[in-house]
């Protein structure tokens, strides 16, 4: 007897991004498997006494979105904190008031913690300093990250219980900013893994766990079904913190993650799941401190060293610079089964598109980046880099695997702006954004957010499209993105996220 479904969802407009059967209008799930895709017949046919039926109502269903670079520990964390993106503080005299507002509620002695300015979006075009923070906020530490993750600004307070002065020397991956006598101004560039080994930022177990189930809830509201997390020094207590918060189902999308380059070792004997698999070895390519940190020589060395435990190398580059390292240390590393990537890939002209290209690696970017900050581009990047920030159309007409993501929280999460932008080349302003090559067709854009998420993974077997014998990991929103003018891309809403054949989220 054929099996019979546990659920059937009928009366959909079923985007599959399955070449073999791209369209349907019903889906049979059996336990967290999809049974059947085809007409509403065909489904209904397959229903037995007990199969519970959906009633899509003409919405479009997709494979559940992928977000393949994202912080989530991170996310969860600003769930807690003060939001200072320059939609609420377009200055530093408005982000201090709101630290002044937030200081109130706060214990004396307790760390207020920020984050999401942008030097570049504020009115003055400077980072916050330490003398901006200590009047307003003198009984407390404050801590305001960037929404790049590259930058802190601590007050002075803050600057004392990191034990940094005017006698600290600057990290080697770091940079302590200093006023012309020599004194910390607050301003730390790439130093969150230096803070983290010295600074107790009073965060208990009891409130990652209520950040995290913020950031699940939000994440599902999306549908965002699977992510990949993306921690630069992810090891084993962070692989152990997601399974307990996997196995609690605090956190209920599936999570790929990352291994810090340097702990590969620590992880290479963990076993995994549909649940909680591991990924790339992250690696962090900088310019930040005028050079390239690591060296060329020591990024070889760390990139080579992950393939030899059998991780493929996922490597951090912003800077034209580092994505040129990046490509030609990547077409030298030995081919595993599932492809090297390059995170990012802010900066890429054409003679740094075609290394990227010779590399044979997959790029994983964030059209959101495009959408949130485009009229920051517009003002502090020169004319001749602007058409090559983010170039999504000419990597893919170049034949270069391309994934979404967020890598939130450096961004909203939602994929619907980030893919309105990679459609149109327009900014949350409707600004469009130089060289209409870069754009590419909904369709394209759909795939970068789901089967093209599960490839960069070597999991497209599994999940990323609606195929018999996938997850059924599933979104339904409430318009068809394939017909809808491309304007309605970014107001898009899910109605229904639905994991491993269960519904575990619903809108109104």
């Amino acid at each position: 007897m054929p099996q019979q479904p546990d659920s059937i969802i009928l009366n959909a407009n079923v985007l599959t991004m399955d070449s073999a059967g791209p369209t349907g209008q019903a889906v049979a799930v059996a336990g967290d498997r999809i049974l059947a895709v085809g007409s509403n017949d065909e489904i209904r046919s397959l229903a037995g006494p007990d199969t519970r039926e959906i009633d899509g109502q003409g919405m479009t269903l997709l494979p559940g979105f992928i977000d393949s670079h994202i912080h989530l520990l991170s996310l969860a964390r600003t769930t807690q904190e003060l939001d200072c993106r320059p939609d609420r503080a377009s200055s530093v005299a408005a982000i201090a008031h709101r630290v002044f507002e937030w200081a109130r509620i706060v214990p004396p002695g307790e760390w207020v913690r920020c984050y999401g300015y942008d030097h570049l979006a504020l009115d003055e075009s400077r980072h916050p300093t330490r003398h901006d923070l200590d009047v307003i906020s003198p009984r407390h530490p404050v801590r305001l990250d960037h929404r790049s993750g590259h930058a802190v600004v601590l007050n002075s307070l803050g600057l004392q219980l990191a034990g940094i002065n005017a006698d600290t020397p600057d990290p080697v991956e770091g940079v302590i900013e200093r006023d012309e006598s020599g004194e910390p101004t607050g301003v730390l560039l790439e130093m969150a893994g230096y803070l983290a080994q010295r600074v107790d930022w009073g965060r208990s177990r009891n409130k990652m766990a209520q950040g995290v189930t913020a950031a699940n809830r939000l994440l599902l509201s999306y549908g965002i079904t699977s992510l990949q997390d993306a921690g630069p020094e992810n090891g084993p207590e962070r692989w152990q913190a997601f399974r307990d918060l996997i196995d609690a189902e605090t956190l209920q999308a599936r999570v790929t993650m990352m291994a810090g380059a340097g702990r590969v070792h620590e992880l290479s004997a963990l076993p995994g799941d549909d649940w909680l698999r591991q990924g790339h070895a992250k690696i962090v390519l900088t310019m930040s401190t005028g050079a390239l940190h690591p060296s060329l020589e020591e990024f070889s060395e760390l990139a080579a060293q992950a393939c030899q435990a059998g991780f493929p190398v996922a490597v951090h580059c912003v800077e034209e610079e580092t994505v040129l390292a990046a490509a030609q240390v990547i077409a030298g590393l030995p081919k595993l089964s599932v492809p090297h990537r390059i995170e990012h890939c802010s900066e890429c002209p054409p003679e740094t598109l075609a290394a990227v290209q010779s590399s044979g690696a997959m790029v994983v970017t964030q059209p959101g980046l495009v959408h949130w900050n485009g009229p920051g581009y517009r003002k502090n990047v020169s004319a001749d880099l602007q058409p090559h920030l983010y170039p999504i159309g000419a990597l893919a007409s170049a034949g270069i695997g391309v994934v979404f993501s967020s890598d939130s929280p450096v961004t909203n999460p939602n994929p619907w702006p980030a893919i309105y932008s990679a459609v149109t080349r327009k900014d949350h302003q409707s600004q469009e954004f130089p060289r209409d090559a870069n754009k590419v067709g909904v369709a394209d854009a759909l795939r970068m957010y789901t089967l093209s998420g599960a490839e960069s993974e070597g999991t497209q077997t599994e999940k990323g499209s609606i195929a018999p014998g996938k997850l059924a990991d599933l979104v339904l929103v409430d318009a068809d993105p394939l017909a809808i003018d491309p304007e309605g891309l970014k107001d898009i809403k899910a109605k229904m996220t639905m994991i491993g054949g269960k519904r575990v989220w619903e809108g109104r």
